[in-house]
């Protein structure tokens, strides 16, 4: 490892450490994950048992359907990151101030503290839920390609939900409070990104333009991975999936850079 790196990889380490001594607050989110999953189970079961045994809609039976949602509650666990507030009330509280004292980037350093957290998040987290929700729902294996295709677009999913955090973030720069625009931030996360419906349920025109933002790329793409649906039923392929990713990713990126330059350039600290 570079000397440049080092500082980040002891932020990312330093995060691990600190959220290890309350872990047990997250075994109160597995049990909401669970009830979550089995609300929409049971929804789902009652609707599958009207349209008669095998039935199938939007190309997934039952057994793909509830897969599907355990798997993206799952993956969720493991990505979700509360970094905009924290952001936020760096800005609030003045403590912003110490990090632009750093001689690292602001922004390389909150990559860090995400990457952290989602190591605790995957260890402590996502990994006890996938073993209470698999066996309870009979979760599926990954099908076909998606065993490699899931983990690579679920970096990618990471990655995309890290900017989309950045921006709302960096945005207290320029509103001050920002608690209603993170909260639309995450309720808009949890239907475009396809966490609560799969986004091919939804009315065709509305399906092939949310299909295509950055929401989707957090939820809907990897988890259909997963399924084995990338390449079938009018799905994209996975080349042309991971190709909206990278584009998706590189434009939040250079977007996040160029407005972190006119926030700071402005930047008023409330606090400290």
């Amino acid at each position: 490892m570079t000397a440049a790196l080092l500082p980040y990889w002891h932020i990312a380490r330093l995060t691990l450490l600190r959220l290890m001594a309350y872990r047990m607050r997250f075994v109160t989110g597995i049990a909401t994950y669970a009830i979550f999953v089995g609300g929409q189970f049971f929804i789902w079961k009652a609707i599958f048992a009207a349209r008669g045994e095998g039935a199938e809609i939007g190309g997934l039976g039952l057994v793909q359907l509830t897969t599907y949602l355990a798997v993206g509650y799952i993956a969720r666990s493991a990505y979700f990151t509360n970094l905009d507030g924290e952001i936020a009330a760096k800005f609030q509280n003045g403590d912003v101030a110490l990090d632009l004292l750093k001689p690292i980037s602001p922004l390389g350093q909150w990559l860090a503290l995400a990457c952290g957290e989602c190591a605790f998040r995957v260890l402590f987290f996502a990994l006890p839920m996938a073993c209470v929700l698999v066996p309870v729902f009979g979760v599926q294996p990954p099908t076909g390609d998606g065993a490699w295709q899931f983990p690579l677009l679920f970096v990618l999913a990471f990655l995309i939900n890290h900017e989309l955090n950045v921006a709302a973030g960096i945005a207290c720069f320029f509103l001050e409070e920002v608690s209603a625009l993170t909260s639309l931030k995450r309720n808009l996360i949890m239907l475009l990104s396809g966490l609560m419906v799969p986004l091919h349920f939804l009315p065709d025109a509305i399906a092939a333009a949310v299909s295509w933002l950055p929401f989707a790329l957090i939820s809907y793409w990897p988890v259909l991975a997963w399924v084995g649906g990338l390449g079938t039923n009018g799905h994209p392929g996975f080349a042309q999936v991971a190709a909206l990713g990278l584009g998706w990713l590189l434009a939040l990126h250079l977007g996040n850079r160029w407005l972190w330059v006119r926030a700071r350039n402005r930047l008023e600290v409330q606090g400290g």
